[in-house]
């Protein structure tokens, strides 16, 4: 009877001393699993805007300057998906430094996924990241090359107008690609901690 209490106690002394933090991992756990769930939505959406918007500039061949919204809409979605996955990188490595210690026994999850990194495959993820964002992109900036450069109905201003668009267009396909290619550790332009992104 006394060994039973004292367990209890003991039990009781063990669970109080972890439960708060047991809590909180549970909580950021459930966090990461939203941000990867945004980050599905937003990929969703980005293939939906981007053939929705494909889709009435090819059957409305007056409305081809539409196709100059996909490299922006191309780069603030991809912005939001690169800003979720730091977001989840963030909560990882507070799991790991912070929290683990907090818990008898540690929370290893994170320390493991550490000690067996993964590089994205060129097939594997990194390219379909480029296709969905930049490849969009550049396929929308390609197509309306012909249209903003040799169209001979403009006037100066709407020439100047288009021209500028198109470039501003061609310089979110660029910072799209410098997304992709930082969030899969292709090119570490600077460290996240600084993007500003979460």
């Amino acid at each position: 009877m006394a060994e039973s209490t004292k367990d209890t106690a003991l039990g009781m002394d063990v669970t109080g001393g972890c439960e708060g933090p047991l809590a909180e991992f549970s909580a950021l756990r459930q966090e990461t699993l939203e941000r990867v769930k945004a980050q599905q939505q937003l990929l969703t959406l980005q293939l939906t805007v981007t053939a929705t918007i494909f889709g009435f500039a090819i059957s409305r061949p007056d409305m081809t300057a539409v196709m100059l919204i996909v490299p922006f809409s191309s780069y603030l979605l991809c912005g939001r998906l690169v800003a979720q996955h730091f977001g989840t990188v963030r909560v990882a490595e507070y799991v790991r430094t912070h929290l683990s210690d907090r818990v008898p026994g540690g929370l290893h999850w994170e320390a493991w996924l550490r000690r067996r990194p993964y590089k994205p495959h060129l097939f594997g993820s990194l390219l379909p990241l480029l296709l969905t964002f930049v490849g969009a992109s550049v396929l929308a900036l390609a197509s309306t090359l012909g249209y903003v450069f040799g169209h001979a109905d403009f006037g100066v201003g709407s020439r100047i107008g288009l021209t500028t668009v198109w470039f501003v267009g061609l310089g979110a396909a660029t910072l799209s690609l410098l997304l992709v290619l930082q969030m899969t550790g292709r090119a570490p332009i600077r460290g996240w901690r600084q993007t500003g992104l979460f």
